[in-house]
């Protein structure tokens, strides 16, 4: 089933490719919503139990594996992704062949990318995602140049973590003499690399999925993609975790001194990336301007609880990139909604919209609410969970980190009271929202109070695979101050 669901994103694309162009919107809803329910289906067997490993290879092609498995880490954020894809299509008026076809491509590569248990295969995983990203910026953005800023970023990023693979590889080579990339062989054996070593080796995976996530001061490639690119592209870039998701996958497990040891340097980043971009998003004047600054803000502390190596903080970490994506790709989507009717996103363009449109303020509302972390909303459990972890690591870090939330609130309502209430001079069209967006939000809306009173169906399983994470950590540890670090914070959570 796991490969059904790598798979038939590529075959969708390949299939959209041929149908004429008034069958392109009932097509790619139709597909997405099936990747959707199967990778439900897939979830919810995890959930009963069933393992989900696949290995294509034998010990002399070991190099080249084919190994896929997941759990309730990859799952989840795999889920976010089909149901974003599924959303958006039946959000927005999609009839171009070759940008579906390009969605689908991504897809497959996403499924790819979360299910990888080979290093190589990641790898090229993480590569081909880049190819549609690129494409679509490049054909149908307003300016090609942030495509291809956006690729050199990713590129020189993608280049480091190849180099640290293969250089990994070669120490576990030498400890296990066989070639292989396969991750679980890497994990289940004694740390082949040395201390000094796992720091370079850290640094370089580091800056890989810090460039992507985006972390300041690597972020300055996606503001300018954000406003030049399609909003597919946007919303595409907000709901993949694929950075934050590869700080689990390699960075912990593999090099626990060097992640230990770079904490306080990664906690400075974070919280300057938290406080920073929440006041250029303060100042924005541009509606995608500003979700785009709050997006790189929370996603902060979302690395942040990454690195807090306790399961509470590490399964609100996730949780929250569930949270994140749902939440901003739903603002992305209401902006492009906005774009449509008036053909801009200039703040100062927009005032009175509570009367002009309100089927467009309530969901709109809702939205704001989620994205400022109001109790009994799905983020708020993610972010109270983080700064609750965070505080078992150092009380300072969880209280520079929760000026999140006090940001946060005074921008995205002084965004809402702006454009919502504020009386100006000059005549705003009214409008309703349209079937297919009302369709496409109460989802949205449900899973936003629903997974905000009842997240436990996420946070078992996740806090679960954390402390699994956090075992292998201890037990790859070479360094006695390590083992002492993560010792203490474990009598921490205990407590």
């Amino acid at each position: 089933m796991l490969n059904y669901l790598i798979f038939f994103p590529l075959i969708a694309a390949f299939a959209v490719l041929i149908l004429n162009r008034g069958g392109v919107k009932i097509f790619s809803v139709g597909v997405s919503l099936v990747i959707l329910v199967l990778n439900g289906k897939i979830f919810i067997d995890y959930l009963d139990g069933v393992n989900f490993d696949f290995k294509l290879g034998s010990k002399i092609l070991n190099l080249f594996n084919y190994h896929i498995g997941v759990d309730s880490i990859a799952l989840i954020l795999m889920l976010l992704c089909s149901l974003i894809i599924f959303l958006s299509f039946l959000f927005l008026k999609i009839e171009k062949r070759a940008m579906v076809c390009a969605i689908f491509f991504l897809e497959f590569a996403i499924m790819g990318l979360f299910s990888a248990l080979n290093a190589l295969l990641f790898y090229v995983f993480w590569e081909f995602s880049l190819l549609p990203l690129i494409y679509i910026i490049g054909v149908y953005g307003k300016d090609f140049r942030a495509g291809v800023k956006f690729f050199i970023y990713a590129f020189a990023g993608s280049i480091l973590m190849l180099v640290a693979m293969i250089y990994l590889a070669y120490l576990n080579y030498g400890l296990l003499n066989i070639w292989t990339f396969d991750l679980e062989i890497w994990k289940n054996n004694v740390s082949a690399a040395s201390f000094k070593e796992q720091l370079f080796l850290f640094a370089a995976f580091f800056i890989a999925f810090a460039i992507k996530s985006p972390l300041f001061p690597f972020h300055t490639w996606a503001p300018k993609v954000y406003a030049n690119a399609p909003v597919l592209v946007s919303v595409m870039l907000v709901a993949f975790k694929m950075a934050p998701f590869g700080f689990l996958r390699f960075c912990l497990p593999l090099f626990p001194d060097a992640s230990v040891y770079f904490t306080p340097l990664i906690a400075a980043l974070c919280i300057v990336s938290v406080i920073y971009c929440a006041l250029i998003a303060f100042r924005a004047k541009d509606l995608r301007e500003l979700i785009a600054y709050s997006s790189i803000s929370h996603i902060g502390i979302m690395i942040l609880g990454i690195f807090s190596f306790n399961d509470l903080a590490l399964s609100g970490s996730v949780f929250y990139m569930f949270a994140h994506g749902l939440v901003t790709a739903a603002l992305f989507l209401m902006a492009q909604s906005l774009y449509e009717r008036y053909k801009t996103t200039e703040l100062n363009f927009y005032h009175s919209l509570a009367s002009r449109a309100p089927s467009f303020a309530i969901f709109f509302s809702i939205l704001v609410l989620a994205s400022v972390s109001l109790p009994l909303t799905l983020s708020f459990v993610g972010e109270f969970l983080i700064l609750l972890g965070v505080a078992k690591l150092n009380l300072l870090y969880s209280f520079l980190a929760g000026f999140v939330v006090i940001l946060g609130a005074v921008y995205m309502l002084n965004l809402f009271r702006k454009i919502f209430f504020m009386q100006k001079e000059g005549e705003i069209a009214k409008f309703n929202l349209h079937l297919r967006e009302t369709l496409a939000l109460i989802p949205i809306v449900f899973l936003i109070f629903y997974l905000g009173i009842a997240p436990k169906i996420f946070l078992d399983p996740l806090q679960k695979d954390a402390k699994v994470l956090i075992e292998i950590m201890n037990l790859r540890a070479v360094e006695q101050n390590t083992l002492d670090f993560l010792s203490k914070i474990g009598e921490s959570n205990a407590k």
